[in-house]
């Protein structure tokens, strides 16, 4: 099955089912992804995105860049706060990382645009699958 051009994909329509079951659904996996963010630091690349993309038919592009509008501003600041408040966050390595995280952004979303979204749907699934062995490894033989 070939993919459909990028500027398709921008164009079809997220998921034909839309009502109340739907925006149900959605609410509820953004307060599983909330509850994962604040406990875990992770929500919308791990949780979401895919819950996005399996349950809701959402491209990955699109899935990708809705993640972003719903967990950096509301999640991150509140997150930030109450491991601020504990002590947990390394200010000096923390604001290190931002010029990084800022730069590869942009440059991550000019990529994201030339990629088919079936092969950036496979890459991330490898990623997400490597990510969890490491971890699972460092959490059990560490």
């Amino acid at each position: 099955m070939k993919a459909l051009p990028m500027a398709e994909q921008r164009m079809r329509p997220v998921a034909k089912a839309e009502g109340f079951g739907r925006n149900a659904g959605i609410f509820l996996i953004a307060c599983v992804c909330g509850v994962a963010s604040g406990m875990f630091g992770v929500g919308g690349g791990v949780l979401l995105v895919p819950l996005l993309g399996l349950l809701f038919a959402f491209s990955q592009h699109r899935a990708q860049g809705t993640s972003l509008v719903a967990l950096i501003p509301p999640t991150g600041v509140l997150a930030l706060t109450a491991y601020s408040k504990e002590g947990f966050v390394s200010w000096k390595t923390g604001v290190l990382l931002i010029p990084g995280i800022f730069l590869g952004g942009i440059a991550g979303g000019i990529l994201a645009k030339k990629i088919n979204p079936r092969i950036m749907r496979q890459v991330f699934a490898g990623i997400l699958v490597l990510l969890g062995v490491w971890q699972a490894l460092g959490a059990w033989w560490r």
